[in-house]
């Protein structure tokens, strides 16, 4: 661990990028007429990490005007479609990387999502797939590039998880994970931006300084994956792979409008990666991926599940993933936590998918109403911190400051001893029992369990920066270990989305968010993403009912 003045590690990190960058522009297509354009764009990316740069207003919009028609003819394919194309060899591998990775520069400079570039690897990667064409053409995603989460290992660089004392921890293996890919054809080209500690609904840190939102520049990106929420909403990416412990997949991806799946734990590797109390297993962190692609979420579950990662990870459970029969589905509405109630457009977003569900022939739907949401920040108050967040201040002995959404989420936390430990897991374990009893109340008469349930992932659409200050929508799930895939609905409406008038809030917090949500022209462009939920191992199911909502 670094004990180097935290700026003096900021300089050091900011270098590593602005090195990356470089290689990475030499290996893009990058003309004097893309030139110009990228040096006219606004940046995210300020004089040094503690400055925020200034970002454009609406980023997606930006991008797509920048991009020559030839990199947008493959980065706004499909996935799925693009891998035909790679597998009937209409392109090769390294026209796709070229291209993703010129619209990856783009999408840095104008939401600061990237921490690092990895061209001479993917490069490698590219060249071999195309050089052995015919012995891997087969392989399920052949020359796919993808983006990973910085705190995912990858051979030869840096883990800092966000906090600058552990630039010097380099790692000389890759994360189960990505290993599995390689081996099925795909490769990583970029590494993407996470917050100091990982713990925030936010993506701000002293080593990268803050990602903004892909469609509003003035809102947030969320966290702790907020570069792979950005580059995924921005197109930039194919996929990308997130983390998730309170809600650091689900938020980005609502945030920015894409698909993102929490899954349950133990349905792929997380065990190798890097985080604060390491260790601890009261409430585990989970895998999962991000796309603006919902057939390529469901490929990559598939494929990195029929690789057995069971028999390389022994933490993970022997499950297939088998796509569910066809049948009559129950599902539930979770209107509000009765806590904090939801923003306009998350309310019409809830609306638009009960209609839409109620003209569905097999589908029923009925209302979910909470259970006792005020025990999940009872029970991870405690369980998050066990230590008293001590292994997180370590981190801090450079002099860097502590941010304040990181502030908020170690707040009141407690040095447990071992019997208090026992104590909130025993708590843990009765609040599942008690949830699971809660969800089988609303078995039907002929005994249909419900199946899934469609709820908010937050109170708003994406936050105004350092205001995602409530994870009761998101931690509920991972306290329980329930699968969660997050999927688009509508986008803020200017006229539809006007704030409530006449609204008595139902407590000082429900006030807080009911006051942030000042005019839908503060949110305008933002998506309203919500979130399908499951029984433990329903993950594929999930997938199913999404599909089906997407059609």
């Amino acid at each position: 661990m670094l004990t180097d003045n935290y700026k003096d590690l900021a300089v050091k990190a900011q270098s590593t990028f602005q090195n990356s960058l470089k290689q990475a522009i030499n290996l893009a297509d990058f003309d004097a007429s893309l030139a110009e354009k990228y040096s006219a764009i606004p940046s995210a990316i300020g004089a040094n990490t503690e400055d925020f740069g200034s970002p454009a207003k609406y980023p997606l919009e930006e991008y797509l005007q920048t991009l020559p028609k030839k990199v947008l003819d493959i980065t706004e394919k499909d996935p799925v479609e693009l891998l035909k194309d790679l597998k009937n060899r209409k392109i090769t591998c390294v026209e796709v990387l070229k291209a993703y990775t010129t619209a990856c520069i783009v999408a840095s400079k104008l939401t600061n999502c990237v921490q690092e570039f990895l061209p001479v690897e993917a490069l490698q990667y590219a060249q071999d797939l195309d050089a052995n064409y015919e012995s891997k053409k087969h392989l399920p995603l052949y020359g796919l590039p993808f983006s990973i989460k910085e705190m995912i290992p990858f051979v030869g660089r840096s883990v800092t998880h966000g906090s600058l004392c552990y630039l010097d921890r380099v790692v000389d293996y890759n994360a189960d994970i990505v290993n599995i890919l390689v081996s099925n054809g795909a490769y990583p080209f970029v590494r993407t931006t996470n917050p100091q500690s990982l713990m925030m609904l936010e993506c701000v840190s002293l080593s990268h300084g803050r990602t903004v939102n892909s469609h509003n520049g003035e809102l947030t990106s969320g966290g702790s994956s907020g570069g792979e929420g950005t580059l995924n909403g921005l197109r930039a990416s194919p996929f990308g792979l997130g983390s998730d412990i309170g809600g650091s997949i689900r938020c980005p991806a609502a945030f920015n409008g894409i698909y993102g799946l929490r899954t349950t734990l133990g349905r792929i590797p997380t065990a190798d990666y890097f985080s604060c109390n390491i260790g601890s297993e009261s409430i585990l962190s989970v895998t999962g991926p991000l796309s603006r692609s919902l057939g390529t979420v469901d490929l990559v579950m598939k494929t990195v599940i029929e690789a057995k990662p069971w028999l390389v990870d022994p933490t993970l459970v022997p499950i297939e993933w088998k796509k569910p029969e066809k049948k009559k589905y129950r599902v539930g509405i979770y209107w509000s936590d009765n806590i904090v109630n939801p923003s306009p457009p998350i309310k019409r977003a809830l609306s638009l998918i009960k209609n839409k569900l109620d003209r569905l022939e097999n589908f029923e739907v009925v209302q979910f109403e909470p259970y006792h949401p005020e025990k999940v920040a009872e029970i991870l108050g405690k369980l998050y911190f066990e230590d008293g967040a001590r292994d997180f201040r370590s981190t801090l002995q450079t002099g860097e400051p502590l941010l304040e959404q990181t502030r908020w989420a170690i707040d009141g936390a407690e040095d447990l001893d071992m019997h208090e430990q026992w104590h909130w897991n025993l708590e843990k374990q009765a609040y599942r029992k008690k949830f699971l009893k809660h969800w089988r109340d609303y078995t039907d008469a002929e005994g249909n369990i419900l199946d899934a349930v469609v709820a908010p992932v937050f109170p708003n659409v994406a936050a105004k920066h350092e205001t995602t200050k409530y994870w009761t929508y998101t931690s509920q799930w991972n306290l329980l270990d329930y699968p969660a895939l997050v999927f688009p609905v509508t986008t803020v409406d200017e006229s539809l989305d006007q704030p409530f008038t006449d609204y008595t809030p139902l407590n000082e917090l429900d006030k807080y968010f009911y006051e942030i949500y000042d005019s839908p022209s503060s949110f305008s462009k933002a998506p309203a993403n919500l979130c399908l939920v499951g029984l433990r191992y329903t993950d594929e199911k999930l997938v199913e009912i999404a599909q089906t909502l997407q059609n």
